[in-house]
Parts: structure tokens; C-alpha cells; sequence
């Protein structure tokens, strides 16, 4: 990125604009969720929560996290998707959890560049903890908990992923992989779903792996979206890839194209699913533009994250 854009980046970030946090709290966030609060490590600690409809809410109800990004809120990203899963939690009956981290970032396990406000958080007993407090509240279906995040929101869902493998049922991966810090530590007690998507042109978290660099700082050094894929396929025993598939070109003017990468013959509670968004940048397929073309690169038109995730999620036995 030229020395342009980061001028261009800062400016929006003094602004109060959301540049790779994803905070879009300037808009109302609607009366579909409602804000909640658990004391966790002597704190208190904020979630987001929207529920389906009450005729939506017989029988066991899945359970879906969605962690913002780096300097967001729970709030913000619920209106970054348009408030598309609150919809499909509406028409399908599962709970949706935004949660709110300390100091709007996420202990995602790039330890050595942590804000000095996240050093000693545990943000993976929190998420924990609200499971178990929605689990006394309703009726959650301990088989089908997932988690989905963004950026800094994706790395932590990796981490929930590695460190919390016998709750969450699958996760889904978006503009993030893995920190090369954290990589030798994650150890899945079992296989877990995991759908993976990343733009190409991606300006904050880079497709081919290595330093996150903003404004000459290293925020961490991360694997490559290819071998982020190989990581999860050999952690959930997959045996053989299907060629890529192309999904149709419908929107050109948009700059990007999807292609679709299929695993099979893998562990019964492994699947496998990755997304490349060629052309594609720091941002949610579907959602909002956030900020310019110039500074985060393009936003997909071809699919809808929301759309993809939740139809993976309900495809795990």
C-alpha cells in the first residue's frame, strides 16, 4: 500500500470510519438485538443478542457467535451484513450472538502484539462462558454452536476453533487465517467444520501469507490462505480435493470472481469448504462498502457470506 492510501487510511481512521475494524455503530442497530451483560474475570463484559421469532424457537436452537473485527463492536458488525444472519436466524430459528471485546479488539493469540488492554484477557473462557449462560436461558442444541468473524474476528475464530473443538460444531473463516506464533499451538481435541474465505487483493491481511504491516507496525505474521486450507485439511482428514468450481460471473462490475474449492472423504465431523474472492479485499461478500475501493479494495456481489455460512453450518451432521 503507497504512502497515499495510509495517509488516506489514517484520516478515515481519526474520522471514526472503519477501515479494517468494521465499526458501523453510527447507524442504529435496529430493536432485533438487545445488549446483555456476564461478569467474566472481575469485569463486565457486553454481548449482543438477537432472537428468532417465538414460533422460531421450538425444539433445540442452534447457536451462532459473530465476532467483529479489530476496533468494532458487537453492534457494528450485526449492521456490516445488512443484518443479514438476524433474517436467516428469523426464517431457519437459531440465535445469533455478537459480542463485544476489551478495547474493541480480540486476544485471537497473536500474543506478542497485543494492545496493552487485551494482555491477561481471556476472551476464549468469555465466549465460553456465554454459551453456558444462554444454555440456562434456552434451549441450545449443544451439536450445533458455530462461530463466524472477520479480520481480527476470524483469527479468534480460529482460535475458538483450535482451543474449544468439543463445543463449537464449525467455524467460518473470513479475510484471516492463523498467526505463525499461534500455529504450533493449536491442537483440536476433534475435527470441526471450518468454510475459509479470502479476497486476493486483500490490503490489510495478506493472501499470500506473512506480516500484517499497518503504518510500519508488524501486527503479526500469519499463514498464507493456501496454507491455511492445507492446515485444516490435514487436521480433519480430508483425502481428496475436487476441482475448483467458478461460480458464474453475474456481476462484473463488482471486480471480483468467487471460485469454489470442495474437500471430501474427510473425517465425519470434518468438512471442508474454501472460498477465493479473486479480486476481492478487506471486506464482507454481501455486506457493506465500508469504506472506498482505493482503501479496502472490492466488495463481492457474487455471493452472500451470510448466505454461504449458514447453509455450510446447516450441511454438518
Amino acid at each position: 500500500m503507497d504512502k497515499l492510501l495510509l495517509i488516506c487510511l489514517a484520516f478515515a481512521i481519526n474520522l471514526g470510519s472503519l477501515v479494517w475494524h468494521l465499526n458501523v455503530d453510527s447507524e442504529n442497530p435496529g430493536s432485533d438485538i438487545t445488549r446483555q451483560s456476564i461478569i467474566w474475570q472481575d469485569r463486565e463484559r457486553t454481548y449482543w443478542l438477537h432472537l428468532p421469532p417465538k414460533d422460531r424457537m421450538d425444539g433445540l436452537l442452534p447457536l451462532l457467535f459473530h465476532l467483529h473485527g479489530g476496533g468494532g463492536t458487537g453492534k457494528g458488525t450485526a449492521k456490516l451484513t445488512y443484518g443479514r444472519f438476524n433474517e436467516i436466524a428469523d426464517r431457519e430459528g437459531f440465535i445469533v450472538v455478537y459480542p463485544d471485546a476489551i478495547a474493541k479488539n480480540w486476544n485471537d493469540g497473536r500474543t506478542e502484539h497485543l494492545k496493552p488492554e487485551n494482555i491477561g484477557v481471556d476472551d476464549v473462557g468469555f465466549i465460553e462462558a456465554i454459551v453456558e449462560r444462554l444454555k440456562s436461558q434456552y434451549q441450545i442444541d449443544p451439536d450445533r454452536i458455530f462461530t463466524t468473524g472477520m479480520s481480527n474476528g476470524g483469527f479468534m475464530s480460529t482460535r475458538l476453533l483450535c482451543d474449544l473443538a468439543e463445543l463449537f460444531r464449525g467455524g467460518a473463516i473470513l479475510t484471516a487465517s492463523i498467526s505463525e506464533g499461534y500455529f504450533s499451538q493449536c491442537a483440536p481435541s476433534q475435527p470441526v467444520g471450518v468454510l475459509v474465505m479470502n479476497g486476493t487483493a486483500d490490503p490489510i491481511v495478506p493472501y499470500t501469507g506473512g506480516e500484517i504491516r499497518l503504518f510500519g507496525k508488524n501486527r503479526g505474521s500469519i499463514l498464507s490462505h493456501e496454507d491455511f486450507v492445507a492446515f485444516w485439511k490435514e487436521k480433519n482428514g480430508c483425502l481428496e480435493e475436487l476441482q475448483g468450481e467458478h461460480i458464474p460471473n453475474t456481476k462484473p462490475w463488482d471486480g471480483t470472481q468467487v471460485e469454489i474449492r470442495n474437500f471430501r472423504n474427510c473425517h465425519p465431523r470434518g468438512a471442508l469448504k474454501a472460498y477465493e474472492i479473486q479480486g476481492g479485499g478487506h471486506t464482507w461478500p454481501g455486506g457493506r462498502q465500508y469504506l472506498g475501493r482505493r482503501l479496502i479494495v472490492n466488495t463481492s456481489r457474487e455471493i452472500n457470506a451470510c448466505d454461504v455460512i449458514w447453509d455450510f453450518f446447516s450441511s454438518l451432521n
